[in-house]
């Protein structure tokens, strides 16, 4: 405050001094680096003619062409456009000499004595002599330059010359560079045709294109505009009743006329990554030649078959009067290399700018889903053929109200192994592996396989409750086409300048996420969602190349997903409404994943792989398959409909399988769980205890009683029976769950004199207890074997000195 009340106190004085030795220093300075500025042209217009950049796709197609300002002269700018910029940028204009030396001085305290970032304090002159020189950062050296170059251009020009050129250099947003362009594309007109309030608004553009552009906000454009005008009244431009009039007068915006083009959402893309290398001055007339990643062909493509789904989608569905179309992201992603070949953002650039594919606003449902189990391989050591029971559960989740996931069709199938759960996108199945593991561990998961996304760490997070971007999720899922090999998607791989020299150049990043033998076993049961369970659909279009992936819908059928992958291409593709509307069919029901955006995916990478060779995916050393019953993870060498081919690492061995039995009685084979009632409900409840460092134990309700048919009674005997003679490996891979089912169900009959259920229950209460240590001792499921135990068998186990 004293700084500023001195500089008040003595303005004049300082000014003066201050004045003096900044020219004075200025003078010194100049013959110092003369030789390091650049040369004035005889002409003005001149900067304005530079060479223009280029974006070209992979396939040499030039996407955009940038640095066409469409030159005006003073005589064809509207006055009131010259006096709003005027009042706004540089109110001194008229009368200094290329800088303004309070501005400095404000600039200088508030950076050093303030210690902000660098500030301008930049005249007309000074921002027009910046663009002489295309430096990529703020420093007091570039503004040094800047300040000689404004009196070399001051003492050279006249202010009509300077101004006339610096209306024609600004940027504008919207990719308008110069007021001729800024007023064809927000306005339709000419810059003499513009009115006070549209010259205030263009005028206001210019301190943020971006974000106080009218088309992107109009609401923050008119507030600037209307702080523009008040500075025209200051200047004696214009009268209080003139801004008023201005601020009640229609802006008649008209939106930019720009023809449908799929690969503006990738340009727009372009730009922004570039934009963080180098300034935008540089990029849009720097004369460069950009390099992308993006194949033309590929994208057509996409946006083919994109329309053509959304086209069959709107004619069946229903909708509100005045709701507004259905939208589409698709994004994919070269597996050799990470590049992005596809980046779609909506249908028509025209109507909507807003790119779908980037944003991280939609969430992803069950394609979330393989992460969850890829964690539940990664930290509890299961497997595709790891057996757990779907059933109604209710999760008493310590703040919130009781968690019940449910299936998509309210039904439960009892005892599946995992990779069966994940064709089917069984939310109970994932909602229990979440509990067992926590958000945390699987939040961990998901940014080893590149999520970068804030995700949410609740239990929802199961079912994909924290959104995510079709990019990442196509990224994300190359990861398991590559058997664990993350790469980062780029979009450029190299820059040229106008003399063809190279800028840049692409490194690949990459690095290993996963091991082959973990992660494969995920990627067979990702092809099972396309074989057997919910993306088959995509086999219904006519894709037949070896493929994997996972469909994805959301609570009240908001968002629609399918992302799937080959060897070649991991590509994602989401359906929805921007305002978060349902999608619902003719029938009334909602759209899910396989219906929505799952036939685009298959009818597109249809297209795209017409002329590569089919590429079945490498089987790892480590990884066998093996053929299990689906119901209880016995292995089973004979098929039948209750069989399925997992994929296993070396780690696992497989439960031991009744021997004998034949393939008719393979279904037979089943848990208690098989039987019970549907309407069963398991309390998973979770009592927050604070002096207790691991999760607490879940408690569960006793399961009611049921009676065994004999064929089956006497299978699970066998079972039991031929425990001992397991091998070490076998037994000790035996699930708890099996054992305790079996006494649970048994544990009526034991009193009956059954010997062969006598010594069957033996056995398998000495394998829990080698299991689990003690007869008080809970299992995930909140059983002991005290509890599923006899009185006599108790006080005979006690009585036994073995034990």
């Amino acid at each position: 405050m004293r700084v500023l009340e001195f500089l008040q106190k003595y303005t004049v004085t300082f000014v003066f001094i201050s004045g003096f030795i900044v020219i004075s220093g200025l003078g010194v300075t100049y013959f110092q680096i003369k030789d390091e500025l650049p040369r004035i042209p005889k002409n003005l217009r001149y900067l304005n003619h530079q060479p223009p950049t280029e974006i070209y796709s992979r396939d040499g197609k030039v996407l955009k062409t940038l640095g066409d300002r469409g030159y005006m002269t003073l005589d064809l700018i509207s006055p009131n456009f010259q006096k709003a910029i005027i009042a706004v940028e540089d109110s001194t204009f008229y009368e200094h000499h290329g800088l303004d030396l309070l501005a400095i001085l404000r600039a200088f305290y508030k950076n050093t004595v303030k210690g902000k970032a660098a500030e301008g304090g930049s005249t007309i002159t000074q921002q027009l002599a910046k663009n002489l020189f295309f430096s990529f950062e703020k420093s007091y050296e570039r503004k040094l330059k800047e300040l000689l170059m404004a009196f070399q251009i001051e003492s050279t020009f006249s202010k009509p010359e300077i101004l006339e050129a610096y209306a024609n250099q600004i940027y504008f947003g919207k990719g308008a560079y110069g007021v001729n362009k800024a007023s064809q594309i927000y306005f339709g007109k000419n810059p003499s045709e513009l009115n006070l309030l549209q010259s205030a608004v263009l005028a206001a553009i210019p301190k943020s294109p971006n974000k106080i552009n009218p088309i992107n906000n109009k609401e923050a454009s008119i507030h600037r505009a209307s702080y523009v005008l008040q500075r025209m009244v200051d200047e004696g431009y214009i009268s209080e009743t003139d801004r008023s009039e201005a601020l009640k007068s229609e802006l008649n915006l008209r939106a930019t006329n720009t023809k449908q083009n799929p690969d503006s959402y990738f340009v727009d893309y372009v730009l922004n990554e570039m934009e963080e290398m180098y300034e935008k001055e540089f990029i849009h007339f720097g004369g460069l030649k950009i390099f992308t990643t993006l194949d033309s062909n590929m994208q057509k493509a996409a946006h083919d078959a994109a329309k053509h789904h959304v086209k069959f989608l709107e004619s069946r569905m229903i909708k509100e009067e005045g709701q507004e179309n259905l939208e589409v992201a698709v994004v994919t992603v070269d597996n050799q290399s990470g590049a992005i070949r596809v980046l779609l953002g909506g249908l028509d650039y025209s109507k909507s700018q807003f790119n779908r594919a980037v944003s991280n606003n939609r969430m992803p449902g069950s394609s979330f889903k393989p992460f969850v189990y890829m964690s539940a391989f990664e930290n509890l050591g299961y497997h595709p053929g790891t057996v757990i029971v779907d059933e109604p559960i209710s999760l008493d989740i310590p703040g919130t109200t009781p968690w019940e996931p449910n299936n998509f069709n309210d039904k439960f199938k009892g005892p599946v192994i995992l990779k069966e759960a994940l064709a089917k996108s069984l939310n109970v199945i994932s909602a229990k592996l979440m509990y067992e593991l926590s958000p945390k561990r699987v939040i961990k998961t998901a940014r080893k396989f590149g999520i970068k996304s804030p995700l949410k760490n609740n239990y929802s997070l199961a079912l994909g409750s924290s959104g995510v971007s079709a990019l990442e999720l196509a990224s994300a899922y190359s990861v398991i086409a590559n058997l664990g090999t993350y790469k980062e998607p780029f979009l450029v791989f190299r820059v040229e300048d106008y003399g063809g020299n190279t800028l840049y150049d692409h490194f690949i990043e990459k690095s290993k996420r996963f091991s082959e033998k973990e992660i494969y076993p995920l990627l067979d049961m990702m092809k099972g969602v396309v074989e057997n369970g919910s993306g088959r659909v995509v086999r219904r279009v006519g894709f037949d190349h070896p493929a994997g992936g996972k469909t994805g819908t959301t609570n009240d059928f908001r968002d629609s997903w399918f992302t799937g992958f080959t060897k070649n291409y991991s590509t994602s593709v989401w359906v929805g409404f921007d305002d978060n509307s349902p999608l619902i069919g003719p029938n009334g029901r909602g759209l899910t994943g396989a219906h929505a955006a799952a036939p685009i995916w298959g009818r597109y990478m249809k297209k795209i792989h017409k002329n590569i060779k089919k590429k079945e995916f490498e089987l790892p050393d480590d990884v066998r398959y093996e053929q299990v019953n689906y119901h209880n993870g016995f292995f089973s060498p004979k098929k039948s409909k209750d069989t399925m081919r997992v994929a296993l690492h070396s780690g696992v061995v497989l439960p031991l399988k009744p021997a004998g039995i034949v393939a008719e009685n393979m279904k037979s084979v089943k848990l208690a769980q098989t039987a019970q009632p549907k309407k069963l409900k398991i309390q998973i409840k979770s009592k927050k205890n604070i002096n207790a460092p691991k999760r607490q134990i879940p408690v569960v309700a006793s399961i009611p009683k049921f009676t065994p048919n004999q064929e089956n009674l006497d299978t699970q005997v066998w079972y039991m029976l031929n425990l001992k003679k397991a091998s070490l490996g076998q037994s000790q891979r035996v699930p708890t769950g099996l054992l305790v089912n079996f006494l649970h169900n048994t544990k009526e009959l034991a009193g009956k004199g059954k010997h062969r259920i006598k010594r069957a229950r033996g056995n398998a209460i000495d394998h829990l207890y080698r299991t689990m240590g003690s007869l008080n001792k809970q299992t995930p499921n909140g059983y002991s074997l005290e509890k599923v135990m006899t009185q006599p068998e108790i006080t005979n186990f006690k009585n036994n000195t073995n034990h």
